[in-house]
C-alpha cells in the first residue's frame, strides 16, 4: 500500500472540491470487500486508497492512508466496527466513518451514532443510499 500511497499523493488534496473523496473499504468479508469496491468503482468522486478485514487493520490503514472516509463494517472479527469508530473519532478526527452493515435496526444506528460514525448504510441498500450519505457528508 505504501507505493499506492505515495502514487497518490499528487493526485488528491483533502477538502478541495471536485476532488474524489479517497476512501478506505473496511470488511471482514472478501465478497463484501469486493462488492463495495466493485460500486464504488463506478462513482466519479471515490477513490479506494486501501481496504481493510478487520477494525485493528482499519485503524493502520487510516493512520497510514489519511482517507477521507472510512466504509466500516460494523460486525468483523478482532475490532469491531464500532470499537474502531470509536478509536478512529478520538485519533484521527477529520476521518469521516460511514457504518455498512447487514444489521439495520433501530439500535444498530443508535449504536453507531454512540460510536461516532457520520453515517449509516444497510449493505442491502447501499446502491441507493451510499451516494446521498456522501452528498450530505461531503457536500458532493
Amino acid at each position: 500500500m505504501n507505493s499506492h500511497k505515495s502514487q497518490e499523493q499528487g493526485t488528491t488534496h483533502k477538502g478541495e472540491a471536485g476532488n474524489r473523496i479517497r476512501t478506505l473499504v473496511v470488511d471482514d468479508s472478501p465478497n463484501a470487500r469486493h462488492a463495495i469496491c466493485y460500486f464504488l468503482e463506478t462513482q466519479d468522486n471515490i477513490e479506494i486508497v486501501g481496504i481493510a478485514s478487520d477494525g485493528r487493520q482499519a485503524i493502520e490503514q487510516v493512520e497510514a492512508l489519511s482517507p477521507d472516509l472510512v466504509l466500516m463494517d460494523m460486525q468483523m472479527p478482532e475490532m469491531n466496527g464500532l470499537e474502531a469508530t470509536s478509536q478512529l473519532r478520538q485519533r484521527f478526527p477529520d476521518a469521516k466513518v460511514v457504518i455498512v452493515t447487514l444489521y439495520d435496526s433501530p439500535e444498530s444506528r443508535s449504536a453507531c451514532r454512540d460510536s461516532g460514525a457520520h453515517g449509516f448504510v444497510a449493505k442491502n441498500r447501499l446502491h441507493q443510499d451510499l451516494p446521498e450519505e456522501i452528498h450530505r457528508i461531503f457536500g458532493r
